[in-house]
Order: C-alpha cells, then structure tokens, then sequence
C-alpha cells in the first residue's frame, strides 16, 4: 500500500453528517489531528434541521438560524401555546460552519467498511483498500452504524414525513404540531409541521408544511403523507407549488450502543437520538464539546479515551432516560388515533419546564419520572390504564404491535 492510501490522525470520524461533521470541527479546534471519512463529502445536506433554541451551543453562528418562533403553537384537542422558543436552521448555512476547511481536518471521501486493531490503537478501513491510523474512530454513519453493530433486526418503528416549502402567503397557521385532521383520511393519525424557514433570495418570506408520522411499527408511507398534505393544505385554500420537496424516514427505535474497543458511537448511530420525538440535532451539538474533552483526557491511551466518551454518552442516568422514553415512545405506539392525540393534548398542557425535561434533558431520572406522574395525575381514565400497562413492563417486555402499512 502506498502513503497515498494511507492517512494517519488522532481522530477518525466516519460520517460527515452534522453530528460527525461538528465533531471533527470541534476536536480541531481543541488541538486534534482529524480524519473526516465521508463518501457524501461536498454534496449539500438534504434534510432541514429544527431544534430548541436553548438546545444550540453558543459556538454556533448566529446566521445558522433561519427564523424562530417564539413561542410555538401545539394544536391537539386544544390550542397550546409554549413557551420556549424553537429555532428552524438554514441547512446551506449549518453545512458551511461544520465543513468550512480547517488545517487539522483531513477530508477523505471514501466509505468506512470496518476496522482492525493498529500500531497507534486501530485502523479504519475504507472502500477502495485505503486505510486510517488512528487512535479513536468515532462512528457517526447514522442508523445503519456501520461500525458499531449495524442495523438492529425486526421491524423498526420510523418517523416518516413529506413536506413542501412554499411561500408563506399569510393565511398559513404555524404550529409545532398540528393534530387536526382536516385531510379527512382514516387511519394512524400525522399531525402538521408547519414552520417559518426564513427568506428565499428576492426577501420572501418561506414556510416548511411537513406531514409527519412521529413514529409507526413499520412506518407510514411516504406516499400517504403526500396524500394526506396536498389534501389538508386544499382544505385551508392554500397552493402547494412547492419550491423544495423533503421526504424523511428514519428509525426512532434503535437501541443505544456504546461501541466496541477504539470506535465509540455518536449521532444518531448512538443513537442521541429522543426516541420518542426522533430529534438527534440538539443532543448532538450539545453534547460534542464534552466528547471532544473526554478524547484529549483520555489521549494517547486509546483504551481510556474511548472509555471517557462512552461515559459522556452513556452513564448509567443516561441510559435509565433513555429506557423510560422508549417506554413512552412503545405506549404511544399502542394507542389507537384518538388516543395519540388525546395524549399529545395532556403533555402539552403540562408546564414549559415539564415539557424541556422530557424532551431534552438526558442525565435526570428523577426529573424525567415527576414529568411521566404528571402525564399520568393529567390522563382521563382510559389513557390511565393504557399508561399503567405500557408505562411499567421492563424495556423488550412489552413491544407495540406490528401494524398495516397502508392506513
């Protein structure tokens, strides 16, 4: 092999998504020789990103945000008005800040395949016989995990969504969430993502209308999404040309890894993904700095860096957190249509404070456990006994069937 298939850091990130992408960036700026392994390098990010705006780190650009609502409506049963401001980012302007050149980021577009034990602690190997000496690998592939147990079998429970941007004229309600089901169609119940995007070039203002199944076993069509958006924005007299098409289906479901040896999991492929909401972003950025400490504590030692990361990722309280929200993600998953909504209309009656512990605090189990008690105290009889049933199996007890995949 030549020294041209050959590159040697202290960091190999594998994924140049935001999460690997803020990584790499992050660990240079601290120091860290880094290798960026991504086979998309260059291609502009597909998706579009929202997050809490207490959620986004202050190392962040303030131009990366888009527009912000601020104080967004949840509509259920009710009309909820929160009050924590949400912030929608500009993908083109994220994807610049994570990916601008930096002297100590090496960019290798190339796939991670696997990876061996090497003289300075591993060896990624990558697509085409390249290779990577390094002393950590950080596996940010998202779901598929490509280095850190790949996709779980059985049937996943996934977050689906079509949307349009459009521009906004006027008559649009933005919401959050919008349960109501002015589409007319029967079946698992999708709610209205309808969200302020900022300006397109000549100063318009834009808005994101996204249909969206928050989480299905198996996952709602993306066709019947569609469907199911150009009938809901026809009932309110609104045009659908769209400017921009997003589909998005990811799993919400996958369990949590640590990694094995040098390679630890971050991301999504952790997954710092909320299981029941399917939000990963905010998690992510927060959570990077604290990672990129937990390497330069534990370098050269390759052994204790990767232990020190597993530790920011996955301490104990972490991992209880993320059991009760997957409880929570397989009870809703259980309900039937009225009752989803019947249970989005209860959480977000709960106070402001409630709402952030259960959706973006990771580390405070007894926090967490006061909010479910709310949910519970605030619940009509039958979504009582529904909580009792799903709220208290052990995790892989108790799984929400299977579904049709049509309705």
């Amino acid at each position: 092999m030549s020294s041209a298939d050959r590159t040697t850091c202290d960091v190999a990130v594998a994924g140049g998504g935001p999460a690997g992408s803020a990584l790499a960036r992050r660990a240079a700026a601290r120091g860290l020789e880094v290798c960026l392994v991504d086979p998309a390098a260059g291609r502009a990010w597909p998706a579009t990103y929202g997050a809490w705006h207490d959620e986004l780190p202050e190392w962040l650009p303030d131009g990366v945000v888009a527009a912000t609502m601020a104080t967004p409506r949840a509509i259920a049963r009710r009309e909820h008005l929160i009050q924590r401001p949400y912030a929608m980012l500009s993908t083109r302007r994220l994807q610049s800040s994570l990916t601008a050149p930096h002297e100590r980021v090496t960019v290798v577009p190339s796939r991670a395949i696997s990876f061996r034990r090497g003289a300075r602690g591993a060896t990624l190997l990558l697509g085409g016989g390249a290779e990577v000496d390094t002393r950590v690998i950080v596996d940010c592939s998202g779901p598929r995990r490509v280095l850190s147990g790949g996709v779980p079998a059985g049937v996943r429970a996934e977050q689906t969504a079509y949307g349009i941007t459009v521009p906004d004229q006027g008559g649009i309600t933005q919401a959050f969430m919008d349960w109501r089901a002015d589409h007319g169609q029967n079946g698992w119940p999708s709610f209205l993502y309808a969200v302020p995007m900022g300006e397109s070039a000549d100063g318009t203002p834009l808005v994101l209308l996204e249909e969206t199944a928050l989480a299905r076993r198996p996952a709602l069509p993306v066709p019947v999404l569609e469907r199911r958006l150009h009938l809901r924005l026809r009932a309110r007299g609104i045009e659908t040309s769209a400017a921009h098409a997003e589909q998005v289906r990811f799993p919400v479901d996958t369990p949590p890894t640590a990694g094995v040896g040098p390679v630890v999991a971050f991301g999504a492929a952790a997954p710092t993904m909320h299981p029941a909401t399917g939000y990963s972003l905010g998690a992510s950025l927060m959570l990077v700095d604290a990672v990129v400490e937990a390497l330069i504590a534990g370098l050269p030692d390759e052994v204790e860096a990767a232990a020190a990361v597993r530790e920011v990722l996955w301490p104990r309280s972490a991992l209880v957190v993320h059991h009760l929200r997957r409880r929570g993600l397989e009870a809703v998953l259980a309900l039937d249509a009225a009752g989803v909504v019947d249970f989005f209309d209860v959480f977000f009656s709960l106070p402001t404070s409630a709402q952030r512990v259960y959706l973006s605090d990771r580390n405070d189990v007894g926090a967490l456990m006061a909010v479910m008690w709310q949910i519970f105290r605030r619940a009509d009889n039958p979504l009582r006994r529904h909580l009792w049933r799903w709220g208290l199996p052990p995790q892989g007890d108790h799984i929400a069937r299977a579904v049709s995949p049509s309705g």
